[in-house]
């Protein structure tokens, strides 16, 4: 009997112990939520133009939650491009820092900053930046072989992003064959091949027709769903529609900030 009643004490006590490490897993997948995927304080960034001194970044501090969708807006030459820039370590701020998903990226040497790039990442420019000497297929490709993905994993992963994109009979056709908007869904399948955790576009609709225009625009609401975050300078309507939180961007700082969903609550 003394047997028994131990043995189920120690049951008792062993599904406890498993709740609460449940319980503790949770609120750290809870905590890690909230944690800002990308944290930027006091950023600089200053362009050296003949004589001149450009600041395009001043003092800029701004937090990015995991799964949000922020949307920056403001005029040409405002400084928007170049904060994309810098958020996504294509370029290095003056001063300041950056952190993304931990990972203090604001002075890190060009290799290291390439490498965490190619997997963290994705680039959809306004002027698609294409490999003109490659076909789709390949530019989709081009990520993924930095990476050191297998050949043929490569090139199955960029038929089933073609295919996503409408693009399936595109496959091998160079960028000065497709159309403007063809070549901004190869570049969006390009952002998408590494499966990085952030996207970052500089006005993905700017300069296409109505009709691609709109299948860009429900691309980035399928990227909204899948809990992706997302960073876009944009004027077109829908997309900031999509928007967790809008700021205004001008003469390279933030002059307002406009709260739609407050992700990190």
């Amino acid at each position: 009997m003394l047997e028994k009643e131990n043995s189920s004490d120690n049951k008792t006590r062993k599904s406890s112990l498993e709740d609460n490490k449940d319980r503790s897993e949770n609120d750290l997948l809870k905590d890690l939520t909230k944690k800002p995927a990308v944290y930027c304080k006091d950023l600089v960034k200053d362009f050296e133009i003949g004589d001149y001194i450009v600041r395009a970044v001043d003092n800029v501090s701004l937090s990015i939650y995991n799964g949000e969708f922020l949307v920056i807006k403001g005029p040409s030459g405002a400084g928007k491009t170049s904060l994309l820039n810098l958020i996504g370590g294509l370029d290095t701020p003056n001063s300041g820092i950056i952190y993304s998903f931990g990972v203090k990226i604001s002075d890190m040497e060009q290799e290291s900053l390439t490498t965490w790039r190619l997997l963290n990442s994705g680039f959809v420019f306004q002027n698609y930046n294409l490999i003109s000497t490659l076909t789709a297929e390949e530019n989709i490709m081009f990520p993924m072989n930095l990476s050191g993905v297998d050949f043929k994993d490569q090139r199955k992963h960029a038929m089933k992003l073609l295919a996503n994109m409408g693009l399936s009979d595109r496959r091998e056709h160079l960028p000065f064959q497709l159309s403007a908007g063809e070549q901004q869904r190869v570049a969006i399948a390009r952002a998408l091949a590494n499966d990085p955790p952030l996207i970052i576009a500089d006005e993905p609709t700017a300069n296409l027709d109505k009709k691609t225009s709109q299948f860009i625009r429900d691309l980035f609401k399928e990227l909204k769903n899948n809990i992706r975050t997302i960073i876009i300078a944009t004027h077109d309507d829908y997309i900031i529609s999509l928007a967790d939180r809008i700021i205004s961007f001008e003469d390279g700082r933030i002059i307002q900030e406009e709260i739609i969903n407050d992700i990190k609550n």
